[in-house]
């Protein structure tokens, strides 16, 4: 097998196992970098990037827990600094006391609450769109978005959540179907939209409760305590102090051009290589 394609494991950690995907782990002389996915799904979506990045150095992405082929969460409530202690867990457990760091969406969340515990352990921080969002829309993305997830014999929630997955490409969010939420982007290929839909099964009960701690995270507060070499998209890059512009509109990797995801893992290596 080549040395940059993906492999996967598990990691035990007190919460039950952590599933990942990595690749590079030829480079054993460098710095791993460990990315962490966007919800829903797993990280599947970050699959073209693993690979890519795996060119240059060791890298692991967890699925959050309850998430992917990640044990289930088994509380109903927690948040975004719980999740980041869980993946700080699983970190240790790959046997990694000095790492580079990545997230997006959801894990952007979670990466720059984990940056903020234990900075002593990560070298260089990176935001591909964090996901900050207006302090007036969080109501209603609390009540309204998570999509009705209820199983019945006639397997409508393979539909439903099929539906949910595609619509959140469109518009922004999904449930507003109207030129002003319009996103103005491609659709993922069928296969994709498919084997997203599968993993975001996969986590389905989780997603009530990951959602709401997101929503309920002060991300803006978060970015601007941040101390570490950071590259990031547009929004956050203006919010983190002595941020580097990672000057790409963001995509998704899964249904990004393979010129993009090529392009995004040369800059992102070009910046933490420049802080080793």
């Amino acid at each position: 097998m080549e040395a940059n394609k993906i492999r996967r494991g598990f990691a035990d950690i007190p919460q039950g196992q952590i599933h990942y995907r990595c690749a590079g782990l030829n480079h054993t002389g460098k710095r791993p970098l460990i990315m962490l996915h966007g919800e829903p799904a797993s990280s599947y979506v970050l699959e073209p990037t693993i690979e890519a990045l795996g060119q240059y150095r060791p890298v692991y992405a967890p699925d959050t827990l309850g998430a992917g082929d990640s044990s289930p969460l088994h509380v109903e409530t927690l948040e975004v600094q719980d999740l980041a202690e869980i993946a700080f867990s699983a970190i240790k457990a790959l046997g990694f006391e000095d790492f580079d760091l990545y997230g997006t969406y959801t894990g952007g969340h979670i990466a720059t609450e984990l940056a903020l515990a234990h900075s002593d352990h990560i070298n260089a921080l990176v935001l591909d769109e964090a996901g900050l969002i207006p302090d007036e829309d969080i109501p209603d993305l609390v009540a309204n978005y998570v999509p009705d997830l209820s199983i019945d014999t006639h397997g409508h929630q393979f539909y439903r959540l099929f539906q949910w997955v595609r619509d959140q490409y469109i518009y922004f969010p999904w449930y507003a179907r109207d030129k002003d939420h319009w996103r103005n982007m491609d659709l993922p290929q069928p296969e994709v939209l498919f084997r997203k839909t599968m993993e975001v099964l996969k986590g389905k009960d989780s997603m009530p409760v990951i959602f709401a701690a997101v929503f309920r995270h002060d991300l803006r507060t978060a970015l601007a305590q941040l101390n570490l070499p950071t590259l990031a998209t547009a929004e956050e890059a203006e919010i983190v102090p002595s941020a580097t512009l990672l000057d790409m509109p963001f995509r998704e990797a899964v249904s990004a051009p393979k010129e993009y995801v090529t392009e995004k893992a040369k800059r992102i290596t070009e910046f933490l290589d420049a802080q080793s």
